[in-house]
C-alpha cells in the first residue's frame, strides 16, 4: 500500500532584479524575471511504513520537496497524492503567531493540522508536557528560543498522530535531551507502521532511521534507492567535489605531457575492483625500466577521492631492492580494514635511490558499505559490560 505518491513534480520560481521588475511585467505584459527550477520531473513513491529519507546538498530542493508534501507550497506542475493525515515539522516558527502565547498557538497550529477544538483540549497537557514548556506555555512565542520552538512544533506535530509524518531538518536545533525524545518518537512511530519522510544532513541519522533515500541535487532525483547505498554515492561525490575545488584553488597542476618511457602496471585486478571491509587486497605489479637499470625501488599509496592519504609504503622502507631491468611483484594487504568509499591506488617505479621515479600507474578502488560503521578504517575493539 502507498502512502505518498509523486508524479512528475515541477516548481518554479520567478527570480526578479530588482522589486519595480515585477510590477513593470504586470503592466507591460512583458517577461522580466528569470526562471529557477527548484524541483523539475520528480517522482518517487513511499509505501506505508516506510521511513525514506531525503538528502542533497543546500539549495537542492529538499525544503521546496517537504512543503509542497506537507500542502504549504503549490506544485508549478505534477500531481501528488497522499493517503492519510500528514503533520508536517518543517522551518523554525512555521504555523506559529510570534504575538501569541504557546498556548495558544497549540490551538492555532493544531487546528491546522485537522484537530478538532476538543481533541486539542484533550491532548493539550501531553502536548506542553512533552515540549517541557510548562513555565512558559503562557509567555508569548516570540520571547522563545529557537530550541523552545522546536520543541513545541515537533509536540504538536507528533500528538496530531498522522499517518504521514514529515520532519524537514528541525531536529538539529534541539538540544541532546529533545533531539533523543524526537528520535525515540520517530522509532515509536515507524513501530506503528506511520511513514516517514525525513530529511537531514547528518547522514549518521538518515542511514540508521530511513529504509531508503532520495539524493535530490539541483531540483532532481539524482539517485534513489537503499538508504546505505545512497549516502556512500553522496558522501564519495561531496569528496570528489572538495577535492576538486582544492585543486582548483590551489592551482596546482601534475604535469602528465612528457610520456615515460618506462612503465609500471597493475595487472591484477584490471579496471574498477570493489571490495567489502576485511576483504583482501591483492596485486601483481609488472615493471620494466631501462636496460642498465639493475635495482629498482617500488611504491605504493592508497589514496581516498578527497586527496587524503591513506597509507603509504614502499619497497624502500621495508629494505628490499627489486632486480631489473624488469619483472613482476605481488603485494597483498590481507583484511583490508578501509570503510566505505571511493579511492585510488598508486604505484610508482623509481630508481635504485628511491628519489627519480621512472614511471607510475593508478587504479580505482570502491569498499562497499556493508556496516553501520563511520569513519575511513576499521579499528579493532571491544565491548563489555562491567561491573
Amino acid at each position: 500500500m502507498l502512502a505518498i505518491e509523486v508524479h512528475n513534480l515541477s516548481k518554479i520560481y520567478r527570480l526578479y532584479d530588482r522589486p519595480l521588475d515585477r510590477l513593470l511585467e504586470l503592466v507591460l505584459r512583458r517577461p522580466r524575471h528569470r526562471a529557477f527550477w527548484a524541483l523539475k520531473d520528480v517522482s518517487f513513491e513511499a509505501m506505508i511504513g516506510e521511513t525514506l529519507g531525503i538528502i542533497g546538498d543546500n539549495g537542492a530542493g529538499k525544503s521546496t520537496l517537504l512543503k509542497i508534501l506537507a500542502g504549504t507550497l503549490s506544485p508549478t506542475k505534477g500531481e501528488i497524492v497522499r493517503h492519510g493525515r500528514v503533520a508536517a515539522l518543517l522551518e523554525l516558527g512555521a504555523g506559529f503567531h510570534p504575538e501569541l502565547t504557546g498556548r495558544q498557538n497549540i490551538y492555532l497550529n493544531a487546528s491546522l493540522l485537522g484537530l478538532t477544538e476538543k481533541e486539542i483540549r484533550a491532548r493539550e497537557e501531553e502536548i506542553i508536557a512533552f515540549a517541557e514548556l510548562e513555565d512558559f506555555i503562557d509567555q508569548p512565542i516570540k520571547t522563545y528560543s529557537s530550541g523552545m520552538q522546536v520543541r513545541l512544533a515537533f509536540a504538536i506535530a507528533v500528538q496530531v498522530d498522522p499517518d504521514i509524518l514529515i520532519v524537514d531538518e528541525a531536529l538539529s536545533v534541539g538540544d541532546q535531551h529533545f533531539q533523543k525524545k524526537s528520535i525515540d518518537r520517530i522509532i515509536k512511530f515507524r513501530k506503528q507502521g506511520k511513514t516517514i519522510l525525513f530529511c537531514s544532513h547528518s547522514m549518521y541519522h538518515v542511514t540508521h532511521l530511513c529504509q531508503r533515500a532520495i539524493w535530490l541535487d539541483h531540483g532532481r532525483i539524482r539517485m534513489m534507492g537503499e538508504t546505505k547505498k545512497v549516502v556512500q554515492a553522496y558522501e564519495d561525490w561531496c569528496r570528489e567535489r572538495l577535492k576538486n575545488q582544492q585543486q582548483e584553488e590551489s592551482k596546482k597542476k601534475i604535469s602528465s605531457n612528457v610520456k615515460d618511457p618506462y612503465q609500471i602496471r597493475i595487472l591484477y585486478p584490471q579496471g574498477k575492483q570493489v571490495l567489502n571491509t576485511f576483504d583482501d587486497l591483492k596485486l601483481i605489479i609488472s615493471y620494466e625500466g631501462p636496460p642498465s637499470q639493475k635495482e629498482y625501488h617500488i611504491g605504493f599509496a592508497l589514496i581516498r577521492n578527497d586527496e587524503m592519504t591513506i597509507f603509504a609504503t614502499s619497497t624502500e622502507y621495508h629494505k628490499m631492492k627489486i632486480p631489473g631491468p624488469k619483472g613482476k611483484i605481488q603485494l597483498e594487504l590481507p583484511r583490508l580494514r578501509l570503510l566505505s568509499g571511493s579511492y585510488r591506488i598508486i604505484v610508482i617505479l623509481a630508481d635504485e635511490t628511491g628519489n627519480v621515479i621512472l614511471a607510475t600507474d593508478t587504479l580505482s578502488l570502491t569498499i562497499n558499505k556493508e556496516h553501520l560503521l563511520f569513519g575511513t578504517v576499521f579499528l579493532e575493539h571491544k565491548w563489555q559490560i562491567s561491573s
